[in-house]
């Protein structure tokens, strides 16, 4: 006998449409980047970044062009929710493939704001040019605003907490389990960028501006000794970098 015309509408239903199999650009831009004790004359890299999306993955590509070394290197990451795998190429040197990393998510569906865990997020990373494997663990409360972070890297393994004091400011003292030595973090979100300090009690404090417009980001970066006895060492570091989105 032949199909019923309900059960017709039931296969029908399940057909993926053609066009959720067609992979989707959702943005291009391009950055280059110039400073001047790099290369006075030229810039000294230029990247570009497609951002793809797939019924399976969301897909970013990034190719960049490295002026001084004529370097081309290629950055491949696929993601889904809060999951990714990476991967960094080059053409140049021993190793085409030079990083890998992932990151997996798992959130408790039923944690609260009152529960102690909410979720963890656990990314492991291997440097295929150093030979070093690394892997970072972090777990969140059940209001988001506080996380532990386990940080283990073979050269400087640390603990850190990083809490929100609203939703512009979050503190992170950060102890390192190497020589115990702790620093701390503080960032701004503004309207238009953020602000990142970061203070080294026994070096310098660093800072980062970061200033966000219609054609691309000014990024200023600031690094002021702490130590030294003389102007010139305790002069500050100054850097201004211009990103410019097409």
């Amino acid at each position: 006998g032949q199909p019923s015309s309900d059960s017709a509408v039931d296969a029908g239903q399940h057909e993926t449409p053609v066009a959720e199999l067609v992979p989707t650009l959702k943005s291009l831009k391009t950055n280059l980047a110039y400073r001047y004790d790099d290369l006075k004359r030229m810039p000294s890299f230029v990247e570009t970044d497609a951002a793809i999306s797939t019924s399976v993955c969301d897909l970013n590509i990034q190719p960049s062009y490295e002026f001084r070394s004529k370097r081309v290197n290629l950055l491949v990451m696929a993601s889904r929710g809060a999951s990714y795998a990476m991967a960094r190429f080059a053409t140049r040197g021993d190793r085409w493939l030079e990083f890998a990393k992932g990151c997996c998510t798992v959130n408790f569906p039923r944690a609260t704001a009152s529960s102690v865990l909410g979720g963890i997020r656990v990314t492991p990373a291997y440097d295929f040019l150093q030979n070093e494997a690394s892997c970072k663990v972090e777990a969140t409360t059940g209001t988001q605003r506080t996380k532990a972070v386990l940080d283990l890297e073979s050269r400087n393994p640390t603990v850190s907490i990083v809490h929100a004091l609203d939703e512009r400011h979050t503190i992170a003292p950060v102890i390192s389990l190497r020589d115990a030595k702790i620093t701390y973090q503080w960032s701004i979100a503004l309207s238009s960028g953020s602000i990142r300090a970061k203070v080294d009690p026994t070096s310098a404090v660093y800072l980062t501006w970061t200033d966000k417009s219609t054609r691309g980001t000014w990024v200023t970066d600031l690094r002021l000794p702490l130590e030294g006895t003389t102007v010139a060492a305790l002069s500050a570091d100054v850097q201004i970098r211009r990103q410019f989105v097409f």
